[in-house]
């Protein structure tokens, strides 16, 4: 009976990488870079767990690496929602002052700030997996999960009464953007190369050719080039 469950779980997990070998062979282009990103972000958390086990094996779960694909797709469409709201006149300020702006968006910029700080310590330190986690974090829970969703109410229409909320909630978006994209791109490159790409730029600034040699964020910045 031992053997047998042995051999069932074997097979189920040859099963798993050949339906992986199946898709990356049916993907192409975003979707293939996609994939890619995924098994980045995965071998990037799991080298914590493998550290607690003492061990130099990597335990790679397929399903880890589609679920995080799968969320690949969530960070394209919040980007590109987000970049729907700053319209295609928008030009990002050269400076922004949190202490004029509303809560929501002091308080996404100061979360903003944390998750810098605790990247670029993690990624000094070589805990890569606690980087990861943090970008993650602040991607999912706090970008997405609240702030968009709090300043949706702001771009319902075009009163009058909600103008300057809607200027603050764009200006920091952008800057969002613009620094999550860096902070996330050691991660997930291929789809933070395509999305920064569509990034406006700040009046006379050039933007990079490519995110790779664009700086990488720091604490109390806010953004620009």
């Amino acid at each position: 009976m031992e053997m047998n469950k042995i051999r069932d779980e074997l097979n189920e997990k040859i099963s798993e990488v050949r339906r992986l070998q199946i898709e990356l062979t049916r993907r192409e282009n975003a979707e293939t870079d996609d994939i890619a990103d995924g098994l980045k972000r995965v071998i990037a958390t799991l080298e914590k767990e493998n550290n607690n086990l003492k061990s130099d094996k990597i335990n790679l779960d397929i399903q880890r690496v589609v679920g995080y694909r799968q969320w690949c797709n969530k960070l394209w469409n919040a980007v590109r929602f987000a970049m729907s709201k700053l319209g295609d006149n928008y030009t990002p300020p050269t400076n922004v002052v949190p202490d004029i702006m509303p809560f929501n968006c002091q308080w996404i910029l100061s979360v903003l700030n944390k998750a810098i700080s605790k990247t670029v310590t993690s990624l000094d330190s070589y805990e890569f997996s606690d980087a990861a986690t943090a970008v993650y974090s602040w991607w999912q829970f706090q970008l997405c999960d609240v702030f968009i969703e709090a300043v949706k109410p702001y771009f319902a229409s075009d009163a009058q009464a909600f103008a300057s909320e809607r200027s603050y909630a764009q200006d920091t978006l952008w800057v969002c953007l613009d620094n999550g994209l860096r902070l996330l791109h050691p991660f997930m490159p291929y789809v933070t190369e395509e999305l920064c790409q569509h990034l406006p730029s700040p009046k006379d600034c050039t933007r990079k050719g490519s995110i790779m040699i664009s700086e990488y964020p720091s604490v109390v910045e806010v953004g620009f080039c």
